[in-house]
């Protein structure tokens, strides 16, 4: 996503919050990212059974820095002769899911341990 720019303004609304934001990109592209965001907040909140809005957004920002992350650390793919952080979300969704799962239930049973 390109930085904010006072291009053209785009309304948005997540976790119950709405505001406008102007960028460069399009209204669809901003779309996408807001869709997946919200499947990804709907994923945590089912498993974690957390309905706190803040808790949610704060979950998704680990996991999704975590997949940046591991993006970056993995080496240059043989088959198409690009690195792993040039990948499609789609193309790396499996482990993606699996690795927020693992993390997931890790929290999950810690948060049990605490009593929370």
């Amino acid at each position: 996503m390109s930085s904010i720019s006072s291009s053209q303004p785009i309304h948005i609304e997540i976790l119950g919050q709405s505001f406008t934001i102007k960028t460069d990109d399009s209204p669809e592209y901003i779309q996408s990212l807001v869709d997946d965001l919200k499947q990804r907040y709907a994923r945590i909140s089912a498993r974690m059974n957390v309905a706190d809005p803040l808790r949610v957004a704060i979950l998704a920002g680990l996991f999704l820095l975590d997949d940046v992350k591991k993006m970056q650390n993995q080496p240059l793919s043989a088959k198409s002769g690009r690195t792993a952080a040039a990948a499609l979300p789609s193309e790396r969704a499996p482990n993606a899911n699996s690795d927020e799962e693992q993390i997931l239930a890790q929290l999950d049973k810690r948060l049990g341990e605490l009593g929370l």
